[in-house]
């Protein structure tokens, strides 16, 4: 069965509980399910799944792409498709919303306090609750926009 997206559950507290939470949802917590959590929980640094299978050693890519999707499903990391396309993954329950530029691909990160008149802005107008996750902001850097004024 497929979880909805607004239901997901609530971020583990720390690694401790995000590999108690693969084990409560009837999973093994392997070695390699261990080095790719403990890689979300070491920074706040989004990482696309190739970066993360290169810095967990000795283990497949497909092997991360099926930890990672686990974890997506279980609350504990969340993707963010940044760009184009390019996807990034990173431990859920950060405070901060990810800004992209559409052109180049840099990303950034505000906080999410930041963005809180916008969202409730949004909500009051149209009734709908923004997911500033999944697909951050978009934009022109300062860079690309002078490069492309008229665009």
């Amino acid at each position: 069965m497929t979880t909805s997206a607004v239901r997901r559950p609530g971020p583990p507290v720390d690694l401790e509980a995000a590999l108690a939470r693969v084990r409560e949802a009837g999973g093994r917590v392997t070695a390699a399910k261990r080095s790719v959590a403990e890689l979300l929980f070491a920074s706040a640094e989004p990482r696309t799944a190739e970066e993360i299978a290169d810095e967990v050693a000795g283990v497949d890519r497909s092997v991360v792409y099926r930890c990672l999707g686990q974890f997506d499903e279980l609350g504990i990391a969340e993707h963010v498709h940044l760009g184009h396309g390019r996807a990034v993954y990173r431990r859920s329950g950060l405070t901060t919303v990810p800004v992209a530029c559409q052109v180049c691909g840099q990303a950034a990160e505000v906080a999410w306090e930041d963005t809180e008149a916008f969202r409730e802005l949004v909500r009051r107008r149209t009734g709908i609750v923004l997911d500033l996750v999944h697909f951050p902001l978009t934009g022109r850097c300062e860079r690309c926009l002078a490069a492309t004024p008229e665009a």
